[in-house]
């Protein structure tokens, strides 16, 4: 199958340079293409050759300098937890939340835990232990609110992390991972 396709594709090649190609089947029912006539051939048409010019590429961009968006900070994240971080044999997490610029006078941060608020960051606190945090799956959100009408200024994505504990149906050490 491979020599038929090479040989279409060589005589295709040939055929723009030849323009006349011939083509007919032998006695053992295979396939012949050629630029020489043969007793059984018959002239194949072949079409122009398609080809494709591409757009000029235009040029990249200047960087400019970043802007702190409308919300005042150019970062807004939870650098504690990681995404899909796993903490072992422990209920207490520390969250941690990275803003660029600083907190602004005016604005608290307020922490989200599965969903409910956890705990509320003032002044320079950047991170807060949370305790107790149960086995299983957790999500941790931070949002930074203007502390006298509670409005939402901007908010980190959400973090999925997870908490493994002994449990009372599997108490052997075995169980559980060695560090």
């Amino acid at each position: 199958m491979r020599t038929v396709a090479f040989t279409l594709m060589w005589l295709v090649s040939t055929a723009a340079l030849a323009a006349t190609v011939y083509k007919w089947v032998d006695e053992n029912g295979v396939t012949h293409y050629s630029d020489q006539p043969h007793p059984k051939a018959e002239k194949v048409q072949i079409t122009e050759v398609q080809t494709y010019e591409a757009p000029p590429v235009p040029e990249p961009a200047r960087s400019e300098p970043r802007q702190p968006q409308a919300t005042g900070y150019l970062v807004c994240e939870l650098a504690q937890p990681q995404e899909d971080e796993v903490f072992f044999n422990t209920d207490t997490v520390v969250a941690t939340v990275r803003l660029d610029p600083e907190l602004q006078s005016g604005h608290r941060i307020a922490v989200a835990l599965d969903g409910r608020r956890a705990a509320d960051l003032e002044g320079g606190d950047m991170s807060v232990t949370l305790s107790p945090v149960y086995r299983g799956t957790h999500t941790l959100m931070a949002t930074v609110e203007d502390a006298s009408t509670g409005q939402t200024i901007c908010q980190t994505p959400a973090v999925t992390f997870h908490v493994r504990q002994p449990s009372v149906l599997a108490p052997n050490p075995a169980n559980r991972p060695r560090f």
